[in-house]
């Protein structure tokens, strides 16, 4: 069994998985075998825990981490929890029409949910 706490995965003895992000945001979990699409990609998540994908870059879609660290494809207009590497903290961003992540609000400010 795979948790994720604060950004950090761990599984217990002998278990592998593949984190990734659903199309709610959210990190899930695919066991060794099973499929899953990372909003961009099929894949199927390997031995030890490693994915195997279609090696598709989505132009107008936007990569990016979740709050868990995890990586994801957002469609454009897609509110989105982004984690700012940068910045070290979790925001709420956009998708824009050119597959850029946008995390200013209304007043243009670039703000982090907590520091």
């Amino acid at each position: 069994i795979c948790s994720c706490t604060d950004g950090v995965v761990s599984c217990t003895s002998d278990t592998a998985c593949c984190l990734y992000v659903d199309d709610s945001g959210n990190t899930a979990r695919a066991m060794v075998g099973m499929s899953y699409y990372d909003g961009c990609n099929n894949c199927v998540c390997g031995g030890m825990g490693s994915a195997g994908c279609t090696r598709m870059f989505c132009v107008s879609k936007c990569n990016y981490k979740n709050w868990d660290m995890v990586r994801g494809w957002a469609a454009q207009g897609d509110g989105i929890h982004v984690y700012d590497e940068k910045a070290g903290c979790p925001k709420i961003c956009s998708c824009t029409n050119r597959g850029v992540i946008d995390c200013h609000d209304q007043d243009g400010v670039d703000n982090c949910i907590y520091n």
